[in-house]
């Protein structure tokens, strides 16, 4: 997985991301980026590591199965450092699914077309705050969808601040690639004046920015994340 986290000064690091995440066996259609793992996920080396972030809780909704934590030894759901926040526990669907260690959900996923990655390559963070992030290098995503060109949608997990990073960095991509925009809000208030002319053609490239997964972003309730992630992520049906 690599990813390194080096303590410069005051809270501040200097961090790398993952490599990414594809099945070998499943042509991936939907690239899922954060912006760059956070202290508990550079700590595990997993994606989407901390408990409260909910990543894992609405794929395993999509997928049907329960997230696993890194001690499986233990009572579900106490497998995690912390405890997962109230409001994932009490929104669940999916209450008698099998629970999936981190290597078997990362399964699951990839094996339904999904792939894992980051916006950001390297930079300097102040502890997990995406913000905070400066002297960015990124990550070569236009060759990754190169080299998968059964990839027609990328969604932005870290919501608008991830999508901003990816539209700052990407500028020339998104200015002669072919594009088209994800019906959700933020996806257009933020790649409107980036993607000029989307395309029509097969093999346009959907982009969608939906609610963060981040616990950071903790003003908007798990069930509205979840509702929004399974019907313009995992194409989901959901009962009103």
């Amino acid at each position: 997985m690599n990813g390194t986290r080096e303590l410069l000064e005051d809270s501040r690091y200097r961090v790398s991301s993952f490599d990414p995440i594809v099945s070998p066996v499943v042509a991936p259609h939907t690239l899922i980026v954060g912006t760059m793992p956070g202290i508990t996920s550079h700590g595990l080396s997993v994606y989407y590591g901390h408990a409260s972030n909910v990543f894992w809780w609405i794929a395993g909704e999509a997928l049907g199965f329960r997230r696993g934590g890194p001690h499986m030894e233990r009572e579900w759901p106490d497998q995690f450092q912390t405890k997962p926040a109230k409001d994932i526990l009490s929104g669940l669907f999916q209450v008698s699914a099998p629970i999936l260690s981190y290597q078997d959900q990362v399964a699951q996923l990839t094996g339904a077309g999904f792939a894992l990655w980051d916006v950001v390559k390297e930079c300097g963070i102040k502890n997990s705050d995406d913000t905070s992030i400066r002297d960015c290098a990124p990550n070569d995503i236009k060759g990754l969808v190169e080299r998968h060109q059964s990839i027609t949608k990328i969604v932005f997990a870290s919501g608008k601040t991830s999508a901003k990073l990816f539209a700052k960095l990407n500028k020339v991509w998104l200015k002669e690639g072919q594009f088209k925009l994800g019906g959700e809000e933020f996806t257009i208030s933020t790649f409107s004046t980036k993607v000029l002319n989307q395309s029509a053609l097969p093999g346009a490239i959907e982009l969608v920015v939906p609610f963060s997964v981040s616990p950071a972003a903790a003003a908007v309730r798990f069930c509205a994340k979840r509702d929004q992630w399974l019907s313009a992520v995992f194409n989901v049906p959901v009962e009103l």
